[in-house]
């Protein structure tokens, strides 16, 4: 698999991570820390940020390139383990984890030892395959935990041999594993339209089984293994959510998904309709959707505030231009825009993923990044999804979730 190489960015999923190794950047702040001003520079996310019940933690990764796999898989989780500890958690409180592979044949290796850490009703959890994750690591797991054990619960039964739960409903919020396109009876579909079609079946038994539908989904996570896919993927999505209140969406195009599907569907829902409302601010184009599925700009599901992915798209549509911070700059005026239609600012963000085009462009992001999303107390994690195939002008693009916290 090629790597190190220029590679193209997609939108991304939830939760934004940290992985570099200490030595190359500040520590992330603890959780629960508010920074207070110094004469040092803030650090660019936190370790973890808890609001309410739930805490989201950033992207851990391993950072001794020699370490066998084994030792790299327990090593993330080591880490999530310190920053749930540091918040009186344990590993039984996790309820969702994305897990990033650069190495994909080490997929079936994976799987025994990240069981040793849930041994009873696993978090609901997606794993991609990208081209790469911040420094030497080759794979990174982030995660969100809740701290109400009472109000955590399994849905479905764990799949034989798998150790992750098709959904976890914690408090108001249903959690959902990725989902391919398998058939019930094994196999997939033969026409990929058909591929997504089961990706949201299999995402709507889930959905049934803890007594919910389409309309609860408020933030939806497309995974594509090819650009060419995506018009008929967008097609097909469109099927299962009204026009105007489709959820917020992070389309992403990665190398690889596991169990031989071309695509992989992840949702978060919420149990409260009268607590589901949509943002769309005034005068943010449609252009700062490109790439993705259909999606509405952010949705609310109670005090959440689940953020569509963003790009540098200006306010007429097409990225600003093909220089980097340029675009991290529009973005973030994009991402305000949608904080502020929903009576929020930068401040409130929680969580989010930052998707690049080139892992070279990591540092050089940082520098503008830091100006904006790193005001508040948030996690975050950043990866270069795919090996450089996506068709279009976009160096970064990201999405959060933020919060009313007063």
């Amino acid at each position: 698999m090629p790597r190190r190489g220029p590679f193209l960015v997609a939108s991304l999923v939830l939760a934004l991570s940290a992985a570099v190794p200490a030595a190359a950047q500040e520590p992330p702040r603890d959780p629960g820390d508010v920074t207070k001003a110094t004469k040092r520079q803030a650090p660019l996310f936190s370790a973890g940020a808890r609001i309410g019940k739930t805490l989201y933690i950033s992207g851990k990764g391993d950072y001794r390139p020699n370490a066998p796999f084994p030792e790299k898989v327990e090593n993330c989780l080591n880490e999530v383990q310190k920053t749930l500890k540091s918040a009186g958690l344990d590993m039984r409180h996790v309820v969702k984890s994305f897990v990033y592979l650069e190495d994909h044949d080490r997929y079936a290796d994976l799987n025994p030892y990240y069981a040793k850490f849930f041994p009873q009703d696993p978090p609901a959890r997606t794993t991609l395959g990208v081209a790469q994750v911040p420094g030497e690591s080759r794979l990174e797991i982030t995660c969100i935990a809740y701290t109400d054990l009472a109000e955590r619960r399994r849905i479905g039964d764990v799949p034989a041999g798998l150790p992750f739960s098709p959904g976890i409903l914690a408090g108001d919020v249903l959690y959902i594993s990725g989902k391919g396109d398998q058939l019930p009876g094994g196999g997939h579909p033969s026409t990929f339209e058909d591929q997504v079609r089961q990706s949201m079946k299999n995402v709507e038994t889930t959905l049934k089984q803890a007594g919910l539908d389409f309309r609860h989904v408020v933030m939806s996570h497309v995974f594509l293994d090819k650009y060419e896919n995506l018009e008929a993927a967008s097609k097909v999505y469109a099927e299962f959510f009204p026009r105007g209140s489709e959820p917020a969406c992070s389309t992403t195009f990665v190398d690889w998904i596991p169990g031989g599907s071309h695509v992989e569907i992840t949702c978060f829902a919420t149990t409260d309709l009268a607590g589901r409302k949509v943002v769309r601010p005034d005068g943010l184009s449609d252009r700062a959707m490109e790439g993705s599925v259909p999606g509405s700009p952010a949705v609310w599901a109670g005090n959440t505030l689940y953020i569509s992915a963003l790009d540098g798209a200006g306010p007429r549509g097409g990225v600003t231009a093909g220089n980097l911070a340029e675009q991290v700059h529009q973005m973030a005026r994009n991402h305000t825009a949608v904080l502020e239609a929903a009576g929020l600012s930068l401040e409130d963000i929680a969580s989010g993923c930052v998707s690049l085009r080139d892992m070279k462009d990591y540092q050089p992001m940082n520098a503008v990044y830091r100006g904006y999303f790193s005001r508040g107390q948030a996690v975050r994690t950043c990866l270069m999804p795919n090996s450089s195939y996506e068709k279009n002008d976009i160096l970064v693009r990201a999405a959060f979730i933020a919060a009313r916290r007063r």
